[in-house]
C-alpha cells in the first residue's frame, strides 16, 4: 500500500499541472463578418469614427515599407458596446518587396514572411454576437468583406494577458514587379480605454534560400500598437 502513495501523487500533481495550464492558454473564438454587419454593434449608423490609431512600420529586412496598423473606437450608446472600446489591426506588407541579402558571399533574392503575432491585451469582452448566428461569445471578429486583405487568422489563443494570433497563410513581401500581402482587419473589444505597446510579429520561413535554416530562429519585430490599459492589482 505504502509504495503506491508516490504513484498516486505523481498522477493527482500531473492532473492538477494540466488543469493550471487549461486556465491559462485558451482557445479564442473567432468569426468572420462583413464590415456594414459587425460596425451596426458600435453605431446606429453601421459606420464607426476612429479616435485613435497608430501606423507602424516592421523593421523587416525588405525593400519598400511594411506596416503594422492599429486603430480604436467607441461604443455609442444604446448599442451592444456602449461604454466599451473596440480595437482593429491589420498588417500591410502591400508596399514591401523583395531585397538582396548576402549568403555566403552569394547574393541572394530574400522574401520574408510573417506568419504571427502577439500583443499584451487583458481581459477580452466575450458577451458579443459578431457573426448574427443568435449566440454571444465571439471573442475576434476577421472583416472579410469590402477590405483590400486576403489573409485571415487561422487559430488565436490567450495566456494569461497575452494574445497570439497565428495567421492561415504567411503574409510575404512582393516578389520583383509584385505586390505584397496583407491581412484582413481583425478585432476585439475591451471595456478599457487605449494605450501604447509593444506587439511582436514573427517571421516564418521565406520564399527563397535566403531563409534561416531549420536550426536557427526565425526574426522577431517589436513594433508599437494601440491596446487597452490593463488595470493591476496592487
Amino acid at each position: 500500500m505504502t509504495g503506491r502513495v508516490p504513484v498516486f501523487i505523481g498522477v493527482v500533481l500531473g492532473v492538477a499541472f494540466m488543469a493550471g495550464c487549461a486556465k491559462h492558454d485558451i482557445h479564442l473564438k473567432t468569426v468572420k463578418v462583413s464590415s456594414s454587419a459587425v460596425y451596426c454593434i458600435f453605431d446606429p449608423s453601421c459606420t464607426v469614427t476612429v479616435t485613435d490609431s497608430s501606423i507602424t512600420p516592421i523593421p523587416m529586412k525588405a525593400g519598400g515599407t511594411a506596416f503594422l496598423e492599429s486603430r480604436t473606437f467607441a461604443g455609442k450608446p444604446g448599442t451592444p458596446t456602449s461604454g466599451l472600446y473596440g480595437y482593429e489591426y491589420r498588417i500591410d506588407l502591400g508596399k514591401a518587396v523583395e531585397t538582396m541579402v548576402d549568403v555566403e558571399g552569394v547574393a541572394t533574392k530574400h522574401i520574408p514572411c510573417l506568419l504571427s503575432m502577439t500583443l499584451e491585451f487583458g481581459p477580452i469582452v466575450d458577451t458579443l454576437d459578431y457573426d448574427g448566428d443568435g449566440q454571444a461569445g465571439d471573442l475576434i471578429y476577421v472583416v472579410t468583406s469590402s477590405d483590400p486583405g486576403r489573409i485571415g487568422l487561422e487559430h488565436a489563443h490567450g495566456l494569461g494577458n497575452t494574445i497570439v494570433l497565428s495567421f492561415d497563410s504567411p503574409i510575404c513581401v512582393g516578389a520583383s514587379g509584385g505586390q505584397g500581402n496583407s491581412t484582413y482587419v481583425f478585432g476585439l473589444v475591451s471595456a478599457q480605454p487605449p494605450k501604447s505597446v509593444t506587439a511582436t510579429v514573427k517571421e516564418t520561413a521565406g520564399l527563397t534560400a535566403a531563409a534561416p535554416s531549420k536550426n536557427e530562429n526565425y526574426p522577431r519585430y517589436d513594433v508599437l500598437v494601440r491596446a487597452p490599459q490593463i488595470r493591476t492589482t496592487p
